[in-house]
Parts: structure tokens; C-alpha cells; sequence
């Protein structure tokens, strides 16, 4: 069984009294678009109200969770409905993270493929997923790729502001599952390549 992770970044958008409840809401996938790796996620490929974890930072499975959510979806997108562990110590440290960082913030799913095909679009040969088993969602250092919605946390009882359209990036990979893993390789080659490049030009 393999594991594949997509990543992608959103503008935070915090509420008032968002410290005393770590709730948030994040847009991770468009429907019937082709994503940088030559994906096309069809509507209802996520189950509906499926709780997933919130991982420890860059996919660290041997931490304890962070938080926890429920996968939603309309026939244009899914999102994660979630919730910081405000009551410990990893969970509000997360928290506290993902809050200064702010838009610099990136995020990314683990998920298994259940059904998926080959088909064309737009001239183009891409693989066609029908149905996702979404393991958990974690905060990361890079990601990219296409467009995706706001993330928001709220306060219990408060209902979400309209979503913002934001730009983000997308990322695909594959990992057999237990893999404990945090910073990708390839991620940090780049960023490695980033600080270099920005260092030069100085």
C-alpha cells in the first residue's frame, strides 16, 4: 500500500478569540483541474466527514498528533474542518507556529489512492483519481504548485467568513506507509538552493 502527499500553502486569516479555540478551516483541493504532477481529482474523491489526524510538523508520525479534523467537500472542492490541541504543549507550540508565519505557512495531506485511471485532458495524459482514503494533514516548510482557497480559524460557535481566493502550490510524492517522515529531500534541496541564490545576490 503507498501513500502520497500533496502539499500546498494559504493565507492565514485569525479571528477574534482564535486563541482559545485553534479552529480552522483549509480549501486543499480543486475538482476536475490537472495539479503540477498530472493529477485530476474528481468530485466526491474524498469520503465525506472522514476525521483525519493533524500531524506533527513535516509529516512526523513518531510525535503525537497535533490536532484532528473532518474532510468536507462540494462538487468544486475539499476542504479540512480542524482543530489545534490547545491543551498541549505540541499542539499550542503548532499553533503559535502556523499563526506567525502567516502567509510564509504551507501545508500538505497524506492520502492513499482507492480507484484511480489514465485518461487525456486538455492534449495532456494525467491520472484520474476517483476515490482517496486522507490519512492526515500536516503544516510544512515548501510546497508548489496550483490554486487553492484561504485557511481560516474561528472561535467556537462563530460562523466562517467568505473564503478569499488565493494562490498556492501544489506538490505530489510517493511514500509506503509508517514512513516517519519530516522535511522532504527535495524540499529542502530547494530551500537549500533559495538561501543560496538569495545569499549571491547580496
Amino acid at each position: 500500500m503507498k501513500m502520497e502527499k500533496k502539499s500546498f500553502e494559504t493565507e492565514l486569516e485569525f479571528k477574534e478569540n482564535a486563541d482559545e479555540t485553534g479552529q480552522f478551516k483549509a480549501v486543499f483541493s480543486w475538482f476536475d483541474v490537472i495539479d503540477k504532477h498530472g493529477d485530476v481529482t474528481l468530485p466526491g474523491a474524498f469520503e465525506d466527514g472522514a476525521k483525519v489526524k493533524i500531524a506533527s510538523w513535516g509529516h512526523a508520525w513518531e510525535n503525537l498528533p497535533v490536532g484532528r479534523g473532518e474532510i468536507r467537500q462540494d462538487e468544486e472542492k475539499a476542504w479540512v474542518d480542524g482543530k489545534f490541541f490547545l491543551d498541549t504543549e505540541a499542539g499550542l507550540e503548532t499553533y503559535k507556529t502556523v499563526k506567525n508565519l502567516g502567509e510564509l505557512q504551507e501545508w500538505s495531506y497524506g492520502f492513499e489512492t482507492i480507484d484511480s485511471s489514465e485518461d487525456k485532458k486538455d492534449g495532456r495524459t494525467v491520472r484520474v483519481l476517483k476515490k482517496l482514503k486522507t490519512f492526515e494533514v500536516s503544516p510544512v516548510f515548501i510546497g508548489a504548485g496550483n490554486d487553492t482557497q484561504t485557511l481560516a480559524i474561528k472561535s467556537e460557535g462563530e460562523e466562517p467568513e467568505p473564503e478569499v481566493e488565493q494562490e498556492v502550490k501544489t506538490e505530489s510524492e510517493t511514500e509506503e506507509v509508517g514512513n516517519e517522515s519530516g522535511v522532504d529531500p527535495a524540499d529542502m534541496k530547494l530551500l537549500i538552493e533559495i538561501i543560496a541564490l538569495e545569499a549571491k545576490n547580496e
